[in-house]
Formats: structure tokens, sequence, C-alpha cells
């Protein structure tokens, strides 16, 4: 399967609205070295889902998470590593799954 319909597939298990391409971006290169600013508590962001819009805040569990990375010219944010996956929950950490 092609990582465009794999997209597709995980953007309409989790919104719930038929995948639409309505462009691209260019995604720079990932820099040969990062600087890793911390650990990565939890991420806030918002989205429509189901037709209504919806604010989300994911706290990892400890051993769940991933690293805060920026790129050497302060430019570009990474997030490296962790445990989890994003599905059509939304962030799930791998340890909810071990309990």
């Amino acid at each position: 399967m092609s990582d465009i319909r794999r997209a597709c597939k995980l953007y309409k298990s989790f919104s719930g609205h038929i995948p639409e391409i309505v462009g691209s971006v260019q995604l720079g290169t990932i820099p040969k070295a990062l600087v890793i600013v911390g650990e990565l508590d939890g991420i806030l962001y918002s989205t429509v889902r189901d037709g209504a819009n919806e604010k989300y805040i994911h706290r990892f569990h400890k051993r769940d998470r991933p690293y805060l990375a920026v790129s050497p010219d302060g430019k570009s944010l990474h997030i490296i590593g962790g445990d989890y996956e994003f599905n059509l929950r939304g962030i799930v950490d791998k340890s909810d799954k071990r309990l």
C-alpha cells in the first residue's frame, strides 16, 4: 500500500471525513544533527473530527515520552523516539496497551 493510501486511511479513521488531497508541501531534509531540548511531556492540537472543531491535549506517560529536538539553526522542531502510535483514537501511548 502506498504512503498516500495509508495516510488517507489513517486520516479517515481518525477524522471521520473522506480524505481530499488539497496540495503538497516541500519537506526539508532532516538535519544531520539535532539539539535535544528535553522530553516532550505532551502535545496540544486542534482539528475537525466528525464535523466538529475539537481541541486535544495528550499527556505522555513518563516511559512513553519522545524527545523534543530542534535543528541547529533553530528553525524546525522534531519529535524523536517515544513509545506511542497515532490511530483512530489519536495519540495513544504504548503503555496504555500494556495495562
